[in-house]
């Protein structure tokens, strides 16, 4: 059975959802890390994905201006960094020395990955949106890296209040 409800209720029981993050870089080698969670696969030939970003955010300004980023889904491991990483903005912190996480170079952009993510997608962007108060950016997926630990598994956000697991 179903009633009509307000938009805030309905999001209160969308839970669990993804967490990812989203890594970029600066003209100078300064690396931001940006906690999100609208992200959708948009296309499977070529593989491209899309995400949400508020216009504010130093991520979307660098992704901008570099024209690329790194799609990491982070390990349950990562919590804390995922946490910080979505709550202290990268104008204001170097994120990338800060959040405690490990890098590795990316084969096809020059944005690193994160050694310990389960995946991280390597993007190169393809076109931005506005079709709402919150610009979506498309990516398409260059190179694809796995966990080489079968059993690392993925983080959540279990509920409000970034109930991380």
């Amino acid at each position: 059975m179903q009633k009509i409800t307000t938009i805030e209720k309905a999001w209160q029981r969308k839970y669990p959802e993804q967490v990812v993050l989203c890594v970029t870089r600066s003209a100078e080698g300064k690396i931001n890390i940006m906690t999100i969670g609208w992200v959708s696969i948009v296309s499977d030939d070529p593989v491209m994905y899309m995400v949400g970003i508020d216009d504010p955010a130093y991520t979307l300004e660098l992704i901008r201006q570099q024209k690329e980023f790194v799609l990491a889904f982070p390990a349950k491991s990562m919590a804390e960094a995922a946490l910080f990483c979505g709550t202290v903005h990268g104008h204001n912190c170097n994120k990338g020395l800060e959040s405690g996480l490990e890098f590795t170079p990316a084969a096809l952009v020059n944005v690193p990955i994160l050694s310990d993510a389960v995946v991280n997608l390597e993007c190169k962007l393809v076109a931005e949106y506005r079709p709402g108060n919150c610009p979506l950016v498309v990516g398409e997926v260059v190179a694809v890296h796995e966990n080489t630990d079968p059993a690392v598994e993925r983080l959540i956000n279990a509920g409000a209040g970034y109930q991380l697991q």
